[in-house]
This record gives C-alpha cells, structure tokens and sequence, in this order.
C-alpha cells in the first residue's frame, strides 16, 4: 500500500444511516440538510474539502502511474538482459569463447531468476486506479460544479450537505480502488528496504 503515505489527511466521517419512519421526501430533504450541517466540522468549507479531495485522488493517480511505469521498465529491462545474455552465450560458445559464454550465461540466468522472483507487471491494476481515480475525479468536479450552480451561496446548508455525500461516495470509492489494488498486489504485506 504505497499510495497511503502520499495522502494523510483523514477521510470525512461516514454518513449515518438513514432514519426510519414514514417521513416525506421534504422532511427527508430537510432533516439530510440539517444533519450535513451538524455533522460537518466547525470551519468546514465544502469548496476547500472538494478540492482538496480531488488533489489527493490526483497525487494517488500519478503514484500509480510512476509505479507502473518503474514496474515496466524493470520487466523489459530484465528480459531484455536475460535475451541478450543468452543469445550472446549462444554466439560464444560458437565462437568457441568459453569464458565469455559463461559469464553471459550466468548473467541471463540472473536476469530470468530476478525477473521469477519480482512479481510481473505487465498487466497492472495500477493503469485501472488511475482510469478509475481520473473518472471519480472528474464526476466529483462535473457534480460539484452542478451542486455550485444550483446553490450559490457558499454558506448554504444544502451546498455543505452536497458537499458531505459527495464526500461519502469518494470515501467508497476510495476503499474499493485501494481493496483491489492490493488484492492484486502478490508482495501484500511484504516491505522492501
């Protein structure tokens, strides 16, 4: 889990559950309202907490991508060793250069063993959290910037409690890219030094 160091900022508190009753969908409307307000922290400010919410989905997209791009060039560069080395044996040794064959041998057989034990990177789920980071930031930017033109007062209570389920829903949304990111991560639990 490498993203998690590049954002620590705690996530917003989770949506409590619904009420239960015959309530009317104005009332519903209302009492949501009410609660956002209560709910949200002294000095929250929704345009502030949407924005740096789609920065943080931002920094965890370009770690993403740098460690995709690391993971690519370690596959190619490692097989490209490992083809070179054997086909350069495969030449010394008709050559008749011994010494030389072993050595490029051995260095192919260190490059086939090192890229065995990495995990292969050629299909990473890294490229899906950032198409999936990207979408979310974009329909947080597009919901956000519906939200603003529906409510322009800053201070309005139906902009904090937009702003407090949007919030929600980029919390699940976070946990379910981060579940299958390291499910799909075969070192899970294992830390390099």
């Amino acid at each position: 889990m490498r993203w998690m160091s590049d954002s620590v900022r705690p996530l917003p508190p989770p949506s409590l559950p619904p009420m239960r009753g015959s309530v009317s969908p104005d009332d519903a409307r209302d009492n949501a309202e009410l609660d956002a307000v209560l709910r949200a922290p002294s000095g929250f400010a929704p345009e502030k907490a949407i924005d740096e919410q789609i920065e943080d989905l931002e920094r965890w997209a370009v770690v993403n991508l740098r460690q995709d791009r690391n993971d690519k060039i370690r596959y190619w560069l490692l097989r490209s060793v490992a083809f070179l080395g054997a086909a350069g044996a495969a030449v010394a040794a008709g050559l008749v250069a011994h010494k030389a064959a072993l050595v490029l041998a051995a260095l192919a057989a260190l490059a086939v063993a090192v890229e065995s034990a990495w995990p292969s990177a050629v299909k990473s789920p890294g490229l899906r959290a950032v198409h999936d980071l990207r979408e979310l930031q974009n329909s947080l930017k597009l919901r956000w910037d519906k939200v603003r033109l529906a409510h322009p007062d800053p201070h309005a209570p139906q902009r904090v409690a937009h702003a407090m389920a949007m919030l929600d829903q980029v919390q699940s949304k976070r946990e379910e890219i981060g579940k299958y990111l390291v499910s799909a991560d075969p070192t899970q639990g294992i830390t390099r030094r």
